[in-house]
């Protein structure tokens, strides 16, 4: 059996089931909270031969219902409080 692929950094206690706050929206500018879904640090950033959708890193489930995908820079871990 093979070893997973090591995550591309370290992002704490950014891990799928986690509470997490993402920037989303047309704008990017509004913080909303969710739920981890998936990583995908292994296809993040591997060109899929198009632009026009790229490969975000994080799948989340935000708590409106919608599911969302963002990068590293558009991700943090929820506070205490939040969660």
């Amino acid at each position: 059996m093979s070893m997973p692929e090591t995550p591309k950094e370290n992002r704490g206690p950014i891990v799928p089931g986690a509470r997490v706050r993402v920037r989303a929206g047309g704008a990017r500018l509004a913080w909303v909270s969710g739920v981890v879904v998936d990583d995908y640090a292994t296809e993040a950033g591997v060109s899929a031969g198009h632009e026009w959708a790229p490969v975000r890193r994080w799948a989340v489930a935000t708590d409106d219902g919608t599911l969302v995908f963002v990068d590293d820079g558009a991700i943090e871990a929820a506070q205490a409080e939040e969660s």
